[in-house]
């Protein structure tokens, strides 16, 4: 069991991977937002967090960005429907992976398995990128 934290603006995206997720037994916290998480994380870390790019407030790469200054061994996984530009930027940034929408439920729980299996700061490259 793992502790994720899903930054998603999309209250249905949201909802739906963190069903995936807490079907296999993680422990999932939710944010609506980048500046949400990033209180979030900084307040109880997380094993994984999935970061949806295009959100208001303070958008994806914003957040990976601070999300890795924080910790730089942090897991993030970056999420896009409409910008699959900015998935090379998410991981110039320090996203380890990332997945396009929608979110394909085997895949994600691939991504997320290799990523518990690898040390924090460090991906294990079992899963390719997308």
């Amino acid at each position: 069991m793992a502790r994720i934290l899903i930054i998603e603006d999309d209250e249905v995206a949201r909802l739906t991977t963190g069903a995936i997720l807490t079907a296999d037994d993680h422990e999932v916290a939710y944010a609506p937002n980048g500046q949400i998480g990033v209180s979030m994380y900084a307040g109880s870390r997380f094993d994984v967090v999935v970061v949806d790019l295009i959100m208001p407030v303070k958008n994806g790469i914003r957040t990976i960005r601070e999300l890795r200054e924080m910790d730089p061994g942090a897991r993030v996984i970056a999420v896009t429907g409409a910008a699959p530009e900015d998935l090379a930027l998410a991981a110039d940034l320090g996203a380890v992976h990332s997945l396009m929408k929608p979110i394909d439920a085997e895949r994600l729980r691939a991504t997320i398995d290799s990523l518990l299996r690898s040390e924090p700061g460090e991906w294990d490259g079992t899963t390719p990128w997308t």
